[in-house]
């Protein structure tokens, strides 16, 4: 006859126990993840289980979707293509899909790199050695072609969007032993903001 009793009591006891952790369905779980590097816009994640979109603003670091899930509801978190503008964003090992755990934090993490373009140009009259450009911290040293002519430069890599300022860092100036010629270079369209391409228009003439 105990028995009898105590195996519905058992079930409640059960029943209990898993809606008080969130199990059954319940729906009381939070999803939302991390985001480094993100600077542009237009950036859509999805939940692929339950079908809810989320738009995401240019420099945000977390994120978070408003339907929640139960534990042990799986779910699969992908970026809408195209994906943000001027930028490539993708999940970190794996971490967009899986399945919700009560007792420690969501792993999600995404990461975002900006496309990165060519910063260059050309350098006209250039005579002497020395020349050296700068753009921030990113060095490039000049060398003279012969008679003069015009010498192509790039930098490194900068990202869609992000400002540019070539400045001359060095002026050249003739090495011969007992010399004192140099020369004075300028920069236009040393200024600006990275376009969606590679931007060789940076002018430097020298006289």
């Amino acid at each position: 006859m105990k028995s009898s009793y105590l195996r519905p009591g058992l079930a409640l006891l059960c029943a209990a126990l898993l809606n008080a952790c969130g199990g059954g369905n319940n729906g009381n779980l939070l999803l939302s993840g991390t985001i480094t590097g993100l600077t542009k816009p237009d950036l859509v994640l999805v939940n692929n289980k339950t079908g809810e979109k989320l738009p995401v603003p240019a420099n945000s670091a977390t994120f978070s979707f408003t339907k929640l899930i139960a534990v042990d509801e799986a779910y699969d978190v992908q970026i809408v293509a195209p994906g943000p503008t001027g930028a490539k964003c993708e999940a970190v090992n794996g971490s967009n899909v899986g399945k919700a755990n009560a007792y420690t934090a969501y792993p999600i993490a995404f990461k975002c790199v900006t496309n990165p373009w060519t910063l260059g140009g050309n350098v006209s009259g250039l005579l002497y050695p020395g020349l050296v450009l700068a753009n921030g911290s990113d060095l490039v040293s000049v060398q003279p072609a012969a008679g003069g002519a015009a010498v192509s430069f790039a930098f490194q890599k900068v990202g869609d969007g992000s400002p540019y300022g070539v400045t001359v860092l060095s002026q050249p100036k003739d090495t011969t032993p007992g010399s004192t010629r140099t020369q004075v270079c300028t920069v236009a369209n040393g200024t600006g903001n990275m376009p969606a391409g590679d931007f060789l228009n940076v002018v430097v003439s020298c006289k």
